[in-house]
């Protein structure tokens, strides 16, 4: 009777045994499991932290920057070959001037703006891209675009950098990047005005004062400048598709580096 319950106990002392060998296994692994979805985490975080879109208009040559960019040994050598209009996001992983970037071209198009939007939500520095050509004749569309660039994705709350690229510069057509400048400067002193009286009209209902003020760029009863905005903007030309060398491309490469440091 007394060895029939030392055998019972036993088994009992096995069976406990077997439970906690199990339950600190599970522990384990529960903790193997949160690092890594820890590092997936901050890997994620890390990616977006150096993110760095380009904007613009259809036709402006973002897809063929970002080729350029994204293919460096081919760009140094030779032209990327021609692009056609993006009709989904590219994103890849890139070396930019010794920094490693995660590069991304946005479709120009209207219907891709919630994508536009969310991509520049995590952008640490922003390429917005000007034909130079259509700005000579008409800069309204290209301000439009750039001012929908500025007001998302909490740019200026955040000061993300933002480099406006006149592209085309090989066309004679084209005009300066001091030309481009203060059209688009003017052009957005129009537009901000006629976005708040169209916001005004629809009533506080619909929009409260932070939509308003988010939307608006600059200071009221001040005429429009770059300088005021908190996001730093610079411009400079280029002629995407000579090249990386003779089209300028150097510069935007090392624009990038700098905004990411």
């Amino acid at each position: 009777m007394g060895g029939g319950g030392g055998g019972v106990l036993a088994a009992l002392a096995s069976v406990l045994v077997l439970a906690l060998a199990g339950l600190a296994g599970w522990f384990l692994l529960q903790r193997h499991s949160a690092a890594i979805q820890q590092t997936n985490l901050g890997a994620a975080a890390a990616r977006k932290s150096r993110a760095v879109v380009i904007a613009g208009r259809m036709g402006a040559g973002k897809t063929a920057l970002w080729c350029h960019l994204r293919f460096p040994e081919t760009s140094a050598t030779q032209a990327v070959p021609r692009t056609q209009t993006s009709m989904a996001v590219n994103a890849s992983e890139a070396r930019v001037a010794g920094a490693s970037v995660h590069l991304v071209d946005v479709p120009g198009h209207q219907k891709y703006r919630a994508d536009r939007d969310a991509q520049l939500a995590a952008a640490s520095a922003v390429v917005f891209v000007v034909d130079s050509v259509d700005a000579a004749r008409d800069v309204r569309p290209a301000a439009e675009a750039l001012y929908d660039v500025l007001a998302s994705g909490g740019l200026q709350d955040r000061e993300c950098p933002v480099l406006v690229l006149c592209n085309k510069q090989d066309d004679s057509r084209a005009a300066s990047n001091e030309r481009v400048r203060a059209a688009l400067e003017a052009e957005i002193d129009t537009l901000r005005a006629s976005r708040q009286q169209a916001l005004d009209s629809l009533g506080a209902a619909a929009h409260d004062d932070a939509d308003r003020a988010s939307d608006f760029l600059g200071f009221e009863g001040k005429a429009f400048s770059f300088e005021d905005l908190a996001t730093p903007v610079q411009f400079n030309e280029a002629s995407v598709a000579l090249g990386r060398s003779a089209g300028g491309l150097e510069m935007v490469e090392q624009w990038i580096a700098d905004a990411l440091q």
